[in-house]
């Protein structure tokens, strides 16, 4: 599987991109990746946050793991600041029995001070095989 991770979000003139490593996670290996965002200063963004989703059997997603990321400052370059995440599977991860790849869903929400909530989502797979 060489499917590639896309998230971007787009609110006036900032954008968000979450950008994932490996979006193919093999046992022992941790989900990471990059959120770059650009045109905005530091006190805009008051938070983000990464979910990772897994559908049940009926089809509704529950949520399996949660990264929040509060800004507080950081020197941005040139307009652009990165922030590295990373997140490790736990056993809610894991692929039912009948599968061999879980399927699963990480969606980032960028939080603004003014109260404005934007977000968006892509899939990512969790493979238990060693």
């Amino acid at each position: 599987m060489t499917k590639k991770f896309e998230s971007s979000i787009e609110v006036q003139s900032i954008k968000i991109d979450t950008i994932v490593d490996h979006p193919y996670i093999e046992h022992g290996i941790n989900l990471s990746g990059t959120i770059y965002i650009e045109g905005v200063h530091d006190e805009s963004v008051e938070n983000i946050k990464l979910e990772v989703f897994k559908l049940s059997t009926d089809g509704s997603p529950k949520i399996v793991s949660k990264h929040s990321i509060e800004l507080v400052g950081g020197a941005a370059s040139k307009d652009m600041q990165m922030i590295p995440f990373e997140i490790m599977p736990d056993k809610r991860w894991i692929p039912v029995s009948t599968e061999d790849v879980t399927k699963l869903i990480l969606r980032t929400t960028v939080l603004f001070e003014n109260g404005s909530e934007f977000n968006d989502e892509d899939e990512i797979y969790f493979d238990i095989e060693e």
